[in-house]
């Protein structure tokens, strides 16, 4: 059996069995341990698993966060649409938070405006926008998040605490009517919240895909965004948000 079919098969049964150790996994695949260890280290790599001692267990959607490569993989047209879209609400001279994530990167893709200046944890906006004219370029601490390029942990929160900004670009993992805005880890939703506080206005930046969907960690209720830029909408999320006081804006991308 070639690595990638082994590999294939690997996370297969550990996505059905939810665990499995690499003794278990080395007789099942007639291969020995230090091969079953490499598999996983290069599944966890690309976040098809998650390495644990001994073993892996399956991805947890509500609980794990979803390595950059896979995120930028999904829904690149809407997300690319959006982020048109979105830089077209920063005027001259405006400070805002770009937080975190592959719309949000999008977003710094598009700016143009004069005299901006941009905070974020996102060590890739961060090189995004790095020597671009007009473009201050402000980048928190923390403790770098492999998987998705982040900036984590109460250095990060402290530091979006102190600010006041004209905008915060906000990004989500989830969007439920009822339950709120959601996320997959603690530490996010605390430097999220001190995003939010920031600033004057919070737009949120969201493919559709997110929508009517709950994950791990509550964020805030939908009436604490004042706009939210999206690629399209339904007639009944579209009713909840507005009335909620919430300005939508469709980019109309499939």
């Amino acid at each position: 059996m070639f690595q990638i079919e082994r590999q294939k098969h690997i996370q297969e049964y550990i996505n059905k069995t939810q665990k499995a150790n690499t003794t278990e996994l080395a007789k099942i695949f007639n291969v020995s341990k230090v091969t079953i260890r490499r598999d996983i280290e290069m599944l966890a790599a690309e976040g098809l698993v998650v390495k644990t001692h001994g073993g892996a267990v399956a991805v947890t959607e509500g609980l794990h966060e979803i390595p950059y490569a896979r995120k930028a993989e999904h829904n690149q047209a809407a997300k690319k649409s959006i982020g048109i879209a979105a830089a077209n609400y920063i005027k001259d001279g405006d400070i805002i938070i770009l937080d975190s994530g592959s719309t949000t990167l999008e977003i710094a893709k598009n700016i143009t405006q004069k005299n901006i200046t941009v905070v974020t944890d996102d060590i890739k906006i961060a090189m995004e926008l790095s020597g671009r004219e007009n473009v201050t370029v402000i980048v928190c601490g923390g403790t770098l998040s492999d998987p998705v390029y982040t900036l984590t942990g109460n250095i990060a929160v402290d530091f979006f605490s102190r600010l006041h900004v004209n905008k915060t670009f906000l990004g989500c993992d989830a969007v439920d009517l009822d339950f709120g805005i959601s996320n997959r880890t603690y530490g996010e939703v605390d430097i999220k919240s001190a995003m939010i506080r920031a600033a004057d206005e919070i737009i949120m930046v969201t493919d559709n895909s997110k929508l009517d969907k709950k994950v791990f960690c509550y964020l805030c209720d939908i009436s604490a965004i004042d706009k939210l830029i999206i690629n399209q909408i339904d007639e009944r999320n579209r009713r909840g948000f507005s009335e909620k006081g919430v300005e939508i804006i469709t980019t109309g991308q499939p």
